[in-house]
């Protein structure tokens, strides 16, 4: 129900950036600009719609965090906000304005950041297949005195995928599981046996994914795990049962409740492994961020972000408590965890989520800059998306200057105007 409802909301703001009206009604809502066109909206606005209004929910939801700022706020205050576009991918985005770089609070954020991040760790696992050579130095005897010989050490191997989880309860708190949860990982990591089992399969590196979902028995984190091993193991499936009996001694020693031997770890092959790093990290995709991705009934974060549109619980939970709550939880944690020099052995820059958040395309020109006023007027009626939608078709359709972008801002002004007027003359009250 609550999919079909923020998904008419979604497209009725994408129509809108597709063809934006002439003339608004004076006393329309203050979300946006509705009109009575019916333009199938492209995948493309649709996504950014989705992207501009779930940004927008989580700041209401999240007053006093830094998504409230996101592309809002201006970095340099004695320039103008401005847009610019890439003329390659043929896309607008907002310059000169702050982003919060939170891949938990913040989808805008999260789709960048996202997608550099499946990046990364599909040319990881490319680089460690075809063979990786580290060459280093030994510096250990101080008295050798002469040229240094470098030794050389070479990878080539494959990479395993590991999933541990761990049963829960409605009742139990996102914050006390993930603390748990990091706790049993810590002694599991540190068990002799499972350290020798690692060294037999010859894992060298981990990549560790947290995830969750929320369902009918509440939280549910746990972590994806990539294995770098340094042979082509066939008979790693025969460690498994041993393995799943360490993780449920040690969960049950973190104070989580023992998860099933069937359910509790799993190890898949080099082909699982690819298939999940290709598809890591499409939940912050929003293209269809309508479909509920969660299994059996469960949620993503986003679907509850989506669900609090329509005042929706679970658990005799609203999804606007579960958000904030998700997001108190989360603020300050890795949503990825490489082996310490594994970046560095591949040649992949180390950068932070921020970091990423905030890279600008080198080849992106000026279109034009947004005084405070104007933008002050996309922002109060959630358009920003479809200003950059109207540059961009106005770009494309050489009429930059003097079309949908103007037609635009002459309606919202006017609109503002008559909804001012109106709140002089007592029909309306104070927004």
């Amino acid at each position: 129900m609550y999919s079909q409802i923020v998904l008419n909301q979604i497209e009725r703001k994408a129509l809108n950036a597709e063809e934006p009206s002439t003339r608004l009604q004076a006393q329309g809502a203050r979300l946006g600009i509705f009109t009575k066109t019916h333009v199938m909206p492209t995948s493309k606005g649709l996504q950014r719609v989705h992207e501009f209004i779930l940004q927008d929910q989580s700041a209401k939801l999240l007053p006093r965090e830094r998504v409230c700022n996101c592309l809002k706020k201006r970095i340099d205050k004695n320039k103008l906000r401005e847009v610019k576009y890439n003329e390659s991918r043929k896309k607008a985005h907002w310059a000169n304005v702050q982003r919060c770089g939170s891949v938990w609070m913040c989808p805008v954020c999260a789709k960048q950041i996202t997608e550099k991040r499946r990046e990364e760790l599909k040319n990881a696992i490319e680089l460690w297949k075809s063979g990786v050579v580290n060459v280093f130095f030994d510096f250990s005897d101080k008295k050798f005195v002469g040229p240094l010989i470098p030794d050389v050490e070479y990878y080539r191997g494959d990479v395993l995928l590991l999933t541990l989880t761990f049963s829960h309860s409605v009742k139990e708190q996102l914050s006390s599981l993930l603390d748990r949860q990091k706790k049993a990982m810590k002694i599991f990591y540190e068990t002799t046996k499972v350290q020798d089992i690692f060294k037999i399969i010859g894992v060298k590196y981990k990549i560790k994914s947290l995830e969750m979902t929320y369902g009918q028995n509440g939280w549910h984190p746990h972590n994806h795990i990539l294995l770098l091993t340094n042979n082509q193991i066939e008979n790693f499936a025969d460690y498994i049962p041993v393995l799943a009996e360490l993780w449920i001694k040690a969960c049950v020693k973190a104070g989580l409740s023992a998860p099933s031997m069937t359910h509790g770890l799993d190890i898949r092959d080099g082909n699982y492994a690819s298939q999940y790093v290709a598809k890591w990290g499409l939940d912050f995709e929003l293209a269809k961020g309508h479909v509920k991705k969660g299994r059996n009934g469960s949620y993503t974060p986003f679907d509850l972000l989506q669900y609090s549109f329509a005042d929706g619980q679970m658990n005799d939970r609203t999804a606007a408590s579960l958000w904030q709550e998700f997001a108190i939880a989360t603020k300050g944690k890795r949503q990825l965890e490489w082996g310490r020099g594994l970046k560095t052995l591949l040649g992949i820059d180390e950068k932070s989520d921020e970091e990423l958040a905030e890279e600008t395309d080198q080849e992106a020109i000026s279109m034009r800059t947004v005084d405070d006023y104007v933008f002050s007027l996309l922002a109060t009626y959630q358009v920003r998306h479809e200003f950059l939608r109207c540059l961009e078709r106005d770009y494309e359709n050489g009429c930059f200057g003097c079309g949908e972008t103007e037609r635009l801002l002459i309606t919202l002004i006017d609109h503002d105007l008559k909804i001012h007027s109106l709140i002089e003359k007592g029909v309306l009250g104070s927004p």
